[in-house]
Parts: C-alpha cells; sequence; structure tokens
C-alpha cells in the first residue's frame, strides 16, 4: 500500500511566542517580527522535537521559526542534520508570501531552503505582483534546483484553482500548494481542484475548516472533504509531503494528534 509522506508545518504553533495567550493587541506581522528576535535554535529544536513525539515524520520550515532573515546557510545545514537525526525524512521550506517588494530577498530564501535540503519552497503570491514575483522564483529555482508551489490564498493572492493552473504553467519550475482548508472554506470544490492541478502539486496543506467559516479544526472535524482527497492521493501514489495545517489559538497538541489519528484511520483502511 502507498505510504503517504505526513508531515507538519510549524505555524501551527504561532501562539508559542505569547506563550499559547493571544494578546488583546494581537497583530500577524507584529507576531512574525517577535519569532525571528526570540525564537532560538534551541526553541526550534524543542518544538521539531515535540511536532516527531506527535507521529509527524516529515517537517515544513514555516520561515519565523527559523528564517532566512538570522540564520546562516551552514547553520541550515546543521539544523537539517539535526532534523534527520530526530527521524524527520524530508524538509519544505514555506516563506508565508510574497509580493513584489520581497524580489530582492528571494534568492537568499532558496539558498537557505537547499541548505536545508528542502525541495520545495512554499508561499502565497500576491495576484498583481505575480510575474515578476514568479519570473524571479522560477530563476532561482532553475538556478537551485528547487520548485516553488503557489498556495492559494484569497484574493488579493493567486485564489482560484484556474489561475493557479494557468499561471503555474508559465515557469518551468512553479506549481501548487493545495490548501484544502482555504477552497473548502471560500466554497470551491477541493476534489475538482485537486484534479486540475494534479500534474503539478509539489505540496499540500491538509486542513480542516467549515464551508463560509473562518477557522482551522482538528482534522475531520470539518466539511472540508479530506476523507476522499487522503483516499485520492493514496490512489494517485502521491509522493510529495502532506503538511497537516492546524492554526488554534492556544497549544494546538491535541488537536494535531486528533489529526494523526484521523489520518491514520483513513490510510489503514482497506482499498
Amino acid at each position: 500500500m502507498h505510504k503517504l509522506n505526513i508531515g507538519m508545518i510549524t505555524c501551527n504553533y504561532f501562539m508559542r511566542i505569547y506563550d499559547n495567550r493571544k494578546p488583546a493587541d494581537f497583530n500577524w506581522g507584529n507576531m512574525v517580527a517577535k519569532y525571528r528576535s526570540e525564537f532560538t535554535r534551541d526553541d526550534f529544536r524543542t518544538l521539531a522535537k515535540e511536532i516527531r513525539r506527535l507521529g509527524y515524520e516529515n517537517i515544513e520550515i514555516w520561515e519565523p521559526t527559523f528564517s532566512h532573515f538570522v540564520y546562516t546557510e551552514k547553520e541550515a545545514e546543521d539544523m537539517a542534520q539535526e532534523l534527520a537525526g530526530m527521524g524527520f525524512h524530508s524538509i519544505v521550506y514555506c516563506i508565508g508570501g510574497w509580493s513584489g517588494d520581497d524580489i530582492g530577498s528571494m534568492e537568499k530564501a532558496y539558498r537557505f531552503a537547499k541548505a536545508l535540503g528542502s525541495g520545495v519552497v512554499t508561499g502565497c503570491i500576491s495576484r498583481p505582483d505575480h510575474d515578476k514575483v514568479l519570473t524571479e522564483a522560477n530563476r532561482c529555482g532553475q538556478k537551485y534546483g528547487l520548485v516553488f508551489a503557489i498556495e492559494n490564498h484569497p484574493e488579493p493572492c493567486i485564489e482560484k484553482p484556474e489561475d493557479v493552473a494557468e499561471i503555474m504553467r508559465n515557469y518551468e519550475t512553479v506549481g501548487a500548494n493545495l490548501d484544502t482548508g482555504i477552497y473548502n472554506m471560500l466554497g470551491y470544490d477541493v476534489l475538482s481542484a485537486a484534479d486540475l492541478l494534479k500534474d503539478r502539486i509539489y505540496h499540500i496543506h491538509l486542513k480542516d475548516t467549515r464551508k463560509g467559516g473562518n477557522e482551522c479544526l482538528p482534522i475531520g472535524e470539518g466539511d472540508a472533504p479530506l476523507t476522499a482527497t487522503l483516499k485520492k492521493l493514496r490512489d494517485w501514489g502521491y509522493e510529495n509531503m502532506v503538511s497537516v495545517e492546524y492554526e488554534y489559538e492556544g497549544d494546538p497538541a491535541p488537536g494535531l494528534t486528533k489529526s494523526m489519528e484521523y489520518i491514520k484511520s483513513i490510510l489503514e483502511e482497506k482499498h
């Protein structure tokens, strides 16, 4: 039976920098800056070990938790060795999102991802800037042997599956990062989106939500068609990482445990 490469993205712990208590003046940008300035390598090691203990064998590093703006490529290489020693099989590097303002630092992110041993860089792309951003991503991808996976965040990012499909065809090293939860929240047909993007899905954010809602739920507790999605990926023989995303304003560990139990129950069913 084909085994999916189940991983976890470290942004699930976005409230850890505030001791899992959301401050009254919470701001996403300020939180990102706080991670970059205060979250140490030891903090990241501790987080990675916790993720591994929850049963996740692959890891998607969200940039602020171990960032190319903070650490050197040598430190990335060293961390990759440590993660392998913990039992992680593969690493993906998530830059969050890029607009035209980020073009000057994109190659640095690619060099860092390469040093981590990642073959995939993920993130959302500003729709108004997409051509110049993805032209640079494609150049860096060709230079360093990596691919970029467009995450379908809401507009003004590249959102619609048809737009992702059309745009990614223009670049040799660009494909899709299918975010099941965002498509479900926005009312798209997740399974149809997967079929449309199938040939160039380089990464997946397995996220559960409710249609019309605005929050993540443990896998299996929303109404995203994740049972069918997991079975489809298994039947395809999908080989890239499936990264569980459960952003929660508290300690996400219980929900991430439930998510892994749900995924195992689906993948272990006979078919």
